[in-house]
């Protein structure tokens, strides 16, 4: 099948994705009414049509307002669309059409979830968080090539060192949530790759907190949700990890 064909195949399939993880996101608390529950405004409550669901571009047709009451709608919608259109695309020309790219479509997906809840509330949702890892624990160390002993000690590694900061200082630094991130960090990345993982996230969180006390005007007390944090880096080392890695290790040899 042509390649561009395919990437406008997954551009399609992760706004559809997209749209349903919003309704996830928005209804964490309450799954059951993902089912049973028809879309509907916040503000009115009013059903919302089937023409005015249209993933991405029905924020921009409807000037980003609910077309029955008038309220602002989230940027959240066709930010998350868009962003796991753009995921989905990224993924395919990583992995292709295979086992591979389904599993980390389904990872990665949840993971998104996680990504925008934790940054919204600063808690993670228990029940995927507990879900990602017990997928990635099962098939992890297949998906990834690595095996079962690297898969273990990445996650030995990411969510060892993440207990102990938070078991020191009391979850004042991060929370318990973030330990099983680091896990399923570990579990994606494998050793020794979750070590430059690890070390990314921090980079970025580094990074994005100088940017608040500059342009926002926080300070070094601000509490900064640090989950979405392992979870893009966990994304960034599974793509370049090991070309990084390798680049290390030749700056050694060379020397």
């Amino acid at each position: 099948m042509n390649i561009t064909l395919n990437i406008f195949i997954f551009l399609i399939l992760g706004l559809i994705v997209g749209s349903f993880l919003n309704v996830v996101i928005f209804r964490i608390d309450d799954l059951k009414s993902i089912i049973n529950t028809r879309s509907h405004c916040q503000s009115c409550r009013k059903i919302i049509a089937w023409y005015d669901l249209i993933p991405f571009l029905s924020f921009f047709i409807l000037r980003a307002r609910c077309r029955n009451c008038g309220q602002k709608i989230s940027v959240q919608y066709p930010l998350v669309e868009g962003t796991t259109a753009i995921l989905f695309v990224f993924l395919y020309l990583m992995y292709g059409l295979s086992w591979n790219l389904f599993f980390y479509l389904i990872v990665f997906s949840l993971l998104l979830v996680i990504f925008v809840y934790d940054l919204k509330t600063q808690t993670v949702p228990e029940i995927l968080v507990w879900t990602v890892l017990v997928f990635s624990f099962l098939f992890g160390w297949y998906f990834g090539g690595f095996g079962i002993i690297n898969m273990l000690l990445g996650g030995l590694v990411a969510g060892g060192f993440l207990y102990l900061l938070v078991y020191s200082s009391k979850e004042k630094w991060m929370g318990a949530g973030d330990v099983k991130i680091g896990l399923i960090l570990g579990f994606l990345t494998g050793y020794p790759r979750a070590i430059f993982a690890l070390f990314f996230a921090f980079i970025f969180g580094s990074v994005v907190g100088l940017m608040l006390i500059y342009f926002k005007g926080k300070n070094l007390k601000t509490a900064i949700a640090f989950a979405p944090f392992l979870i893009f880096s966990t994304l960034f080392s599974l793509t370049y990890g090991q070309v990084l890695i390798n680049w290390y290790l030749n700056l050694f040899i060379s020397r």
